[in-house]
């Protein structure tokens, strides 16, 4: 039985429909579903850093706006989940790596099936090191579903 679901999301189009797939399997088996939306690449110039150190600021500028912009693809996802029907719906936003970071998420919560976009919004590093859907994959013990 499917109790728990986590959807990496990242505001690409593949995101879009794991989220409308996970989202009607969540509505099916009135299952939990957790989104998830990893930042990751948050370099900052030299000279804002130490604006920001001057002026005391906890977090460097690109961080807060990455953050913002990570709620708001969250919250897009979460309307669509209510929409389908998906009852118990819980999101959040985490830095790092997005792989180590999905599936270190997947295991403490213990979800039973990670749905991601085979293709994400990332650079082209991914075409030689992998995909994060790829490693994802590889990595879990879950069931993992990539959505095309």
């Amino acid at each position: 039985m499917i109790e728990k679901i986590l959807v990496a999301i990242d505001g690409s189009d593949h995101a879009r429909k794991a989220v409308g797939y996970a989202s009607d399997m969540a509505s099916k088996y009135d299952a939990t579903l957790y989104f998830v939306h990893v930042v990751c690449g948050t370099e900052v110039l030299k000279d804002v850093l130490e604006y920001g150190k001057l002026e005391r600021a906890e977090k460097p500028p690109l961080s807060v706006y990455l953050q913002k912009i990570g709620e708001e693809i969250i919250r897009k996802a979460e309307t669509e989940a209510r929409e389908k029907g998906a009852k118990n719906i819980q999101s959040t936003v985490v830095q790092g790596d997005p792989a180590e970071k999905i599936i270190e998420f997947a295991r403490q919560k213990g979800v039973d099936m990670i749905v991601i976009g085979s293709r994400g919004l990332g650079n082209i590093k991914g075409l030689f090191l992998g995909s994060v859907s790829h490693k994802v994959c590889h990595l879990a013990d879950q069931t993992c579903v990539t959505v095309k």
